[in-house]
């Protein structure tokens, strides 16, 4: 196995590890918050790795002058974005210890919630974008992923809305971009290094029958 290719299922993979972070993160809750708050930084640096390689398949499939994987990398970015610099009112908080109002501490939390929903919207976007090239012009991303991530891309903007007119502390959606990210990171792992024309020439030729 080359280095390149190497690289290429290793930023692949970093979809898998962002989730599993993520959710292990959420999963201990409780008293340890500063377990929780680095695995869930650690979880989305991984995640930008992701973003970088899903970023260069979706070059390969549009072309290289193409604006709608740049379209996704930007809205990835954005959402991390988001709930990163969410994390810092809650982390200010945290440092006033017992001295702060408890009206504000709830104030600050607030906005860290609304943060989870409000990053819905950029990752429709990112979802959105990555469903057109994958629809539009296949390999090396099978059209079937192109048409799940239409279908959680709406998910996500329906339920962001939702979110953010009716505050919740559960979003269902985003367990669908999880599980999304997962399969992403498995389609993009199997197919490194296999080049955009010949995924196309596979999937054209038929079947050889023996005569």
């Amino acid at each position: 196995m080359s280095n390149h290719l190497l690289w290429q299922r290793l930023g692949a993979a970093s979809g898998i590890v962002y989730v599993v972070l993520l959710i292990g993160g959420n999963s201990i809750g409780g008293p340890d918050i500063q377990i929780v708050f680095f695995m869930e930084i650690l979880a989305f640096l991984f995640f930008l790795f992701f973003l970088g390689n899903l970023w260069s398949a979706l070059r390969r499939a549009e072309g290289g002058s193409g604006w709608l994987s740049a379209t996704a990398f930007g809205a990835g970015l954005m959402s991390v974005t988001i709930k990163v610099a969410s994390a810092a009112p809650v982390l200010a908080a945290r440092w006033a210890g017992d001295g702060l109002d408890p009206q504000l501490a709830r104030t600050l939390q607030d906005i860290n919630n609304a943060s989870f929903y409000l990053s819905f919207f950029p990752l429709a976007v990112l979802l959105a974008a990555f469903a057109i090239v994958a629809i539009r012009f296949g390999a090396p991303l099978p059209r079937w992923l192109g048409w799940i991530s239409a279908v959680v891309a709406v998910a996500l903007l329906v339920d962001g809305m939702a979110g953010a007119l009716y505050p919740r502390d559960f979003g269902p959606s985003f367990l669908l971009f999880l599980l999304w990210t997962v399969i992403t990171s498995v389609v993009l792992m199997r197919r490194a290094g296999v080049s955009h024309s010949a995924v196309s020439n596979a999937a054209a030729t038929p079947p050889s029958v023996a005569s």
